[in-house]
């Protein structure tokens, strides 16, 4: 299309579709242009037709490079201004497609957040199993000296000996909390994302 011709209104969905062909047709012009040449006497040389078609050529290419840069000039304003709404949040067209680039940020971090969870929790459960275990084999001793050891006496002896090897779980940010919210907002926004989008750039024009 001349970067001459009238200008129209279009779906940025026409645009993305005209956005990749004028790729297509650019690449071509570039790879079939022939833009200078060597010729001898002998050789049967058109130097008026290769002229004509190196010159087109070169106007082809800038016609298609103008159109190209002219519809993405728009679509990159029209993104920048349009706003849609994902999983209940306000975004920018241009700030939707950039999560849905960086969402994979959010996806590695929530993994590495939920290795750490389970490996604490696991590490924990297993701690209170094994110090259990310790002082019932404590309680089995005393016991063994003296069958007369009152339940007081247990009960201090228990309570002293847990609370001396206790384990805490140092826990700032309520992993198990953050991980359930973070992947349900992460599952809801790749959910939706793509059909809002669609749906936005089939009803949002610019003027190319």
């Amino acid at each position: 299309m001349s970067a001459t011709s009238a200008t129209q209104d279009i779906s940025i969905t026409q645009a993305l579709a005209e956005i990749k062909l004028l790729r297509k047709r650019i690449d071509n012009a570039i790879d079939s242009g022939e833009y200078i040449a060597m010729k001898t006497k002998k050789m049967m040389f058109d130097s008026d037709k290769f002229v004509a078609n190196a010159k087109s050529s070169f106007q082809s290419f800038q016609d298609l490079l103008t159109r190209y840069n002219k519809i993405k000039a728009a679509i990159v304003i029209s993104n920048a201004t349009t706003s849609v709404t994902i999983a209940g949040k306000s975004y920018t067209v241009a700030e939707a497609v950039e999560r849905k680039r960086s969402i994979e940020f959010e996806k590695s971090l929530l993994s590495r957040m939920m290795l750490q969870y389970n490996d604490v929790k696991k590490r924990y459960e297993a701690h209170q199993v094994a110090e259990q275990a310790r002082v019932e084999r404590l309680l089995s001793v005393e016991l063994g000296k003296d069958s007369k050891t009152s339940p007081d006496t247990i009960k201090i002896l228990s309570e002293s000996f847990l609370a001396e090897n206790k384990a805490d779980i140092v826990d700032p940010l309520k992993l198990e909390t953050l991980i359930k919210t973070m992947t349900e907002e992460i599952e809801l926004f790749e959910t939706t994302v793509d059909y809002t989008l669609s749906e936005s750039n089939g009803r949002t024009t610019i003027s190319v």
